[in-house]
């Protein structure tokens, strides 16, 4: 009796284990992927299993999904029969974070760098200047602009000595009330220095991203919960990688700040 109670326990971790491996749970989707089994689609937190048939209603549709043993996974129509059939450890690793020196002072080539692309705003940033390069007073300033509702949005902006406050909010602010839902295609980032002439720098032309922060904080959560035995660096890294798959480049200090605040990373 014993032994078959033995033999019964080891058939049900087996079963549970095997389930783990081969199940993965859906972070984001972006388009419409659907189980074909069920014919409901992918959404934040569907678990599905890896031999499921999964159609693309939208060929440039894609998911991230992630197993606890197997990592995460960028799932696309080109790499779905890949994904279905293969049985090893096939996920890519993690890529490092890129994390920008918080003594490093940035040159115009690096903010180009930083900014170019899309690039998520969070509601704090701050970023430190080469006050050597660019100086900054009362008369020398960086500025954002952009076009809103066919007007043309000039926003300066605040700083510290040699470091620039970027308040999500007062950035969004137009005739005195912030600009709740912003679809915002394109800001510029540009210095100016004021005297007998104006002299403009273009540094560089760059798209906002705004996520939804409830909608972030599932997502980075269901990362969390799946990489429960992974160290924090590690769950840093993922991350890092999902937020510039998904959304776009990040300030890595500010979201190690709004990790730390959240989740206590």
């Amino acid at each position: 009796m014993k032994k078959k109670s033995i033999f019964l326990l080891s058939v049900v971790l087996y079963v549970q284990l095997t389930f783990a491996q081969d199940n993965f749970t859906v972070i984001k989707v972006s388009g419409n992927i659907v189980i074909e089994r069920t014919g409901s689609s992918l959404s934040i937190g569907t678990a599905f299993a890896q031999n499921e048939n999964l159609l693309f209603k939208i060929p440039e549709s894609r998911a991230a999904v992630i197993n606890p043993q197997r990592g995460r996974f960028l799932l696309t129509s080109g790499n779905i029969d890949e994904f279905r059939n293969s049985k090893s450890n096939f996920l890519p690793s993690a890529g490092k974070m890129s994390t920008r020196s918080i003594g490093k002072r940035p040159r115009i080539n690096d903010l180009k760098d930083q900014f170019e692309g899309n690039y998520v705003i969070f509601n704090e940033i701050k970023i430190l200047i080469d006050t050597a390069v660019f100086p900054l007073s009362g008369k020398k300033y960086f500025y954002f602009t952009y076009d809103y509702k066919s007007k043309t949005i000039n926003k300066k902006l605040a700083f510290n000595i040699d470091t620039l406050l970027i308040e999500k909010a007062e950035l969004l602010t137009v005739d005195g009330k912030v600009i709740q839902d912003p679809q915002i295609n394109q800001m510029k980032l540009v210095y100016l220095q004021e005297g007998e002439t104006y002299v403009s720098t273009p540094i560089c032309s760059f798209t906002p991203v705004f996520p939804d922060f409830k909608i972030l904080t599932k997502e980075i959560k269901i990362i969390i919960d799946q990489m429960d035995m992974k160290t924090d660096y590690e769950k840093l890294n993922e991350i890092s990688s999902f937020i510039h798959e998904f959304y776009g480049k990040t300030d890595e200090n500010i979201l190690k700040q709004w990790l730390n605040e959240n989740f206590g990373l």
